[in-house]
């Protein structure tokens, strides 16, 4: 009855994990997350990726044990560890697939190479290691469909399975904690340390120990099953003195560094870190020295419960609650996070037991043993539990009816964000101002802005009238001479449609502003009520749309410049723009600069160095809070 109950619940939240996941894939992952631009590494990324990460160490850790050492008293742990290993590590593929903004590109690493980047070595490690892991589980496949020749071929090349596995795990354990060197002003002086490396591999040592351990007690505790004690007291043998070393490490690393104090001082951070210290290592290391509790099942399960929970919580502060005071910023997963968590792990724990009930993976638990656990004594037809819980239907109505309850739950308690997306924040566009500023060439070339009139500069610098572009008044600004760019484009034959590429009526050089009204979003530009106004309402529809054997869609209408006939100046861009949508302000800046300059650079011998690049524009200039340069700005 308990295992149905377990697999029961797992269905359920497997359930109201996959409808969030299929919101997220609709509309993003900003319809269902509460991560910010200062937080963007949640629960998926910490919890789900990082801290699974050495959980899934049991794989590697086990298989250096019994087939690189030979240490034959923990072979009944190794199928079970590298199936651990397999789940832990398609479990973070997943999380780290729902979480990344466009979710495709998970695969992009394998054609893209960036050889400088430690992410990249990690996603590379971490691919090979689970086609390790298939590798090495295929054996207890095979065996069960009965391959000799097959199986015979695999248990020849095995060992380098196992030497490559090992291999890969050491590097991108150790890389996940070389990730978090490149935040030493983010990251509490408790937690940051240039031996995050080795540390983040040596723990996943001894959490894979544990790990396996705990897992194996659940397994059998749920099959009724003798759980291989034996073996789990080794490890936690193994595993004490392995976190013994992190201790030491960790405690003589603060102490060298001159953080000693913050181990004492008042506030969030020092209690955070001794919970965290207490529950993953200290504790752990204390009770696994004694036999009595290493050789106890109950003890066992629940040291190896608190060193997981522990161990978890430094690669959650790692990676996210440790940055807390450098960011000012806070963060609490929403329901959805946890519910596509929880359900990534629910159904890794289904596959697990799958896998558990149909092949050998551990001597203990064998057909009859599965039988045994599922069987519901006496069978009578008339009574409405047996549709449920003795006919052989039974598992699959009620997973099912878990399964749909949780759907429908979990979809009725979406917010209206995950449903129908997000609806992005507006950002009025603020248009430009004319300045007074003294410009000057620096050597090279380069062109230089300085708003203070009495600036150190060169004899040639004059005064010029720029436009101050800053559409969000946010300080980012550029400065842009305008006469410069007229004076560049008139010997070439432009005009000023070259840039103004569509006109307002009755206006000669419509301003950016006016159509690109929005920041970052597009703009519909046709005001149709405004028309329809003009034109007598309803009585003026045929003055757009001629034919009325056609539908009264935009697509149907006639053409703008036939009644606008100065829409468009005198070759200007415009007329090959197609729709009535203006691009956000920000991306029509960019597009319409960056494309000239880059034209520019392969096709003028004499420009100056770089004209398409960022800081071509986006120069060194005061910024906006400084008084002498508001006064001017």
């Amino acid at each position: 009855m308990k295992l149905r109950l377990v697999k029961t619940l797992l269905w359920f939240v497997f359930g109201g994990g996959l409808m969030v996941i299929i919101m997220r894939i609709i509309h993003g992952p900003g319809s269902v997350v509460a991560l910010t631009d200062i937080i963007p590494w949640g629960l998926w990324k910490g919890g789900g990726v990082v801290a699974l990460v050495p959980i899934g160490g049991a794989g590697f850790t086990l298989a250096a044990l019994v087939y690189i050492f030979h240490w034959e008293r923990y072979k009944p742990l190794a199928r079970g560890a590298v199936l651990l290993g397999l789940m832990c590590y398609s479990s973070v593929a997943a999380g780290l697939t729902f979480d990344i903004g466009i979710w495709w590109r998970i695969v992009y690493p394998v054609v893209f190479w960036q050889f400088h980047s430690t992410l990249f070595e990690i996603a590379w490690c971490i691919m090979l290691y689970l086609g390790v892991l298939v590798v090495e589980f295929s054996h207890t496949v095979i065996e069960k469909f009965k391959m000799p020749r097959l199986l015979s071929f695999l248990e020849k090349v095995s060992i380098i399975a196992v030497i490559a596995g090992i291999s890969l795990s050491t590097l991108h354990q150790s890389s996940l904690g070389t990730l978090f060197l490149a935040t030493p002003y983010r990251l509490h002086p408790l937690w940051y340390t240039d031996l995050l490396p080795v540390l983040f591999f040596i723990t996943s040592i001894g959490l894979g120990c544990l790990t396996i351990s705990w897992v194996t007690l659940v397994v059998h505790w749920l099959y009724d099953a003798k759980p291989p004690m034996k073996a789990i007291s080794g490890l936690g043998r193994i595993a004490a003195v392995v976190l013994g070393f992190y201790l030491v490490l960790k405690f003589a690393e603060i102490l060298v560094a001159g953080e000693g104090g913050l181990l004492f001082a008042a506030g969030w951070n020092t209690f955070n870190f001794w919970v965290e210290i207490l529950t993953s290592a200290l504790l752990p290391v204390a009770l696994l020295a004694s036999g009595r509790f290493r050789n106890d099942r109950k003890a066992m399960f629940w040291i190896s419960a608190m060193a997981i929970v522990g161990m978890s919580l430094n690669r959650v502060n790692v990676a996210g609650l440790a940055t807390l005071d450098a960011t000012g910023a806070t963060y609490f997963p929403v329901w959805m996070e946890w519910s596509v968590t929880l359900g990534i792990l629910a159904f890794a724990s289904l596959v697990y037991l799958f896998c558990v009930e149909r092949f050998s993976v551990f001597e203990s638990i064998d057909e009859e043993t599965v039988a045994t656990a599922y069987s519901g004594g006496t069978v009578d037809h008339a009574d409405w539990k047996t549709i449920f819980f003795r006919n052989p239907l039974a598992e699959v109505r009620l997973y099912s009816v878990s399964f749909i309850v949780a759907v429908g739950l979990v979809f009725g308690l979406l917010p209206q964000d995950s449903v129908y997306g997000v609806e992005p924040e507006k950002t009025t566009v603020q248009g430009t101002k004319i300045v007074k500023v003294l410009k000057a060439r620096k050597a090279g070339g380069s062109v230089r802005f300085f708003v203070d009139q009495e600036a150190d500069i060169d004899e040639s610098a004059r005064q010029v009238n720029a436009l101050f572009i800053d559409g969000n008044r946010n300080g980012d600004f550029v400065l842009f001479d305008h006469d410069v760019h007229v004076m560049s484009i008139e010997p070439k034959g432009s005009n000023c449609g070259t840039c103004h590429h569509m006109n307002k009526p009755y206006d000669e050089a419509t301003a950016c502003s006016e159509c690109h009204s929005d920041m970052y979003l597009p703009v519909d530009i046709f005001d149709h009520d405004y028309h329809a106004d003009k034109m007598g309402g309803n009585d003026g529809c045929s003055e757009c749309h001629v034919d009325p054997s056609l539908p009264k869609v935009r697509e149907n209408t006639k053409d703008c410049r036939e009644c606008h006939r100065g829409m468009y100046p005198q070759d200007s861009e415009g007329e090959q723009i197609s729709g009535s949508m203006a691009t956000g302000y920000m991306d029509a800046m960019h597009g319409s600069c960056v494309g000239c300059h880059a034209e520019r650079r392969w096709s003028d011998p004499e420009a100056i160095e770089g004209p398409a690049s960022c800081s071509n524009c986006h120069r060194e200039l005061p910024p906006l809070d400084d008084e002498s340069s508001r006064s001017r700005l």
